[in-house]
């Protein structure tokens, strides 16, 4: 329940190999490699005879495309106000047929002896219509807690940066059926496969409600998915050499992004990526730009800067499926916005890219850097708030989630010592006996089950068992705070106690 949230340094063996992976895993690869949105692949083929005229119409119709399409995907998922009903193979398997077309007949267009712009948009609207649909069910196929999410992404990241990276290797003679083959690859097994967990869930509110929870919590990851999506199609517009060197430094910062995943990383894992590993790489990439000009090779810069990039995607992607597998707003939505951001970002970069004589590559490192100025006010103000505001805060908090609903007053709970903090307590549950744990989590299973408590509650049950507030758990799991503190209340008043005390002494058996 939970454990694959806070999996130890070491990643404990999981079915399917490393950190989960499945074969379908390479499927998701190919299909990265070839998501135009979001990959510069399309300037694998810049010597073919019809790229300079058809590529940017085809892109900004694809990119208006994708836009429609996912806000019509978010507003039909808010207009529903439900977390669950699948939706149909016959929607994906279209989905697919329409993104396998546009996408086959593509290189055939830029092959041609004439320009055909009028086909190339119809392409475009094709394949960008399909997208989110597809985009969404790969990611009810791939849904995971945070740390495995972050794991599956970083895995695919590198697959996909190695086939890009080849694709711009290879003669046009090659280029073409690989890239074909790409397509296919990364389309036809969405038919067959299916969803995660596909039994029915409960509603997820009013729209407005769904979307203010969503944003929530998703904020920051947007900013940095619609960063490195901005940038992925300002570098597209670059020379050959300077794709294939952005398709290596994300590589190089997709292996990053896995070492932390399944070794460096601690939980909560989506605080600690924003407080140690982007300030971390910002860091590294300030020191690059200040040293002198011809100290370092030319790409080495620009694989910095993408990787950087890189990082604040995967972890926004990563972000999303986790919140796609805690089921607690309708994945439609959870997809539909950042894919909608993603669409909004390439696309302005697109036409602003097509302007005669503007050059957007150096105001790459400005946008970086107005991440992180974003990214650093929002950490000192955390770290304020958390310096000024009585540690009681939590404590109250936590009453309140956890007050009766017949009205009775609730005993204080214990608080930590003053100079614990969330990660203090986390470690000192980490280095404990497995035996322990697993004895803990026994005892909360069966309390649950007894209790008729939901699988959501009985996860959040054992962090309280643990002795983790609300707000911890909400960081841990991704879920708002408000999503968290009504659980609390319902296990509370399920199993009939008023404070903190009273639910360790039922789970002990005293």
């Amino acid at each position: 329940m939970g454990a694959l949230n806070e999996q130890g340094a070491s990643g404990a063996a999981q079915p399917g190999g490393l950190c989960g992976l499945r074969p379908r895993d390479g499927a998701l690869a190919a299909f990265v490699a070839t998501l135009f949105p979001v990959t510069p692949v399309l300037a694998s083929f810049d010597q073919t005879a019809q790229f300079p005229v058809l590529a940017d119409p085809f892109l900004i119709a694809a990119l208006c495309a994708v836009l429609g399409s996912a806000l019509a995907l978010v507003i039909r998922s808010l207009v529903r106000g439900t977390v669950a009903r699948p939706r149909s193979r016959a929607t994906v398997t279209v989905a697919a047929v329409a993104y396998l077309l546009a996408l086959l007949a593509l290189p055939m267009l830029f092959r041609a002896p004439e320009p055909h712009r009028w086909a190339a948009m119809a392409a475009g609207i094709a394949a960008g219509a399909a997208t989110p649909w597809l985009v969404a069910q790969w990611a009810a196929v791939a849904a995971a807690p945070m740390r495995a999410s972050l794991a599956r992404c970083a895995v695919v990241a590198v697959g996909a940066s190695l086939a890009a990276w080849v694709l711009t290797l290879l003669p046009e003679g090659a280029l073409v059926p690989a890239f074909d083959g790409l397509v296919l690859v990364g389309a036809v097994p969405l038919a067959f496969l299916s969803a995660r967990d596909e039994g029915p869930r409960e509603d997820a509110g009013p729209g407005t409600n769904q979307l203010g929870r969503l944003l929530s919590v998703t904020w920051l990851p947007l900013l940095g998915l619609g960063a490195y999506a901005f940038a992925t199609n300002v570098v597209a517009h670059g020379a050959h050499t300077v794709v294939q060197t952005a398709f290596l430094g994300g590589g190089v910062a997709a292996l990053v992004a896995l070492g932390v995943s399944v070794r460096w990383g601690r939980a909560p894992l989506l605080p600690w990526s924003y407080r140690v590993l982007v300030p971390v790489m910002a860091a590294l990439f300030v020191v690059l730009g200040a040293c002198p000009a011809g100290t370092f090779p030319p790409g080495l810069s620009l694989a910095a800067l993408y990787g950087f990039y890189l990082v604040l995607a995967l972890i926004g992607c990563a972000l999303f499926l986790a919140a796609v597998h805690s089921r607690e707003l309708a994945a439609d939505t959870v997809v539909g916005v950042p894919v909608a951001v993603a669409a909004a970002a390439a696309l302005a970069g697109q036409l602003l890219s097509a302007v005669p004589g503007l050059d957007l590559a150096p105001w790459l490192t400005v946008l970086a850097a107005l991440f992180v100025a974003v990214l650093l006010v929002f950490l000192g103000r955390t770290a304020w708030n958390e310096l000024v505001t009585p540690r009681e805060t939590a404590a109250e908090g936590e009453r309140e989630a956890a007050a009766p609903l017949n009205g009775a007053t609730a005993a204080p709970t214990t608080t930590s010592a003053p100079d614990s903090s969330p990660i203090a307590a986390e470690s000192e549950a980490i280095a404990a006996e497995p035996t322990r744990r697993d004895a803990l989590e026994a005892r909360c299973a069966a309390v649950a089950a007894e209790a008729g408590l939901s699988p959501r509650e009985a996860e959040v049950l054992v962090y309280l068992a643990r002795g983790f507030t609300p707000a911890y758990i909400a960081k841990t799991l991704v879920l708002s705070i408000s999503t968290v503190r009504t659980h609390v209340r319902n296990i509370y008043r399920k199993l009939g106690v008023g404070k903190r005390e009273e639910l360790i002494h039922l789970i002990d058996g005293e």
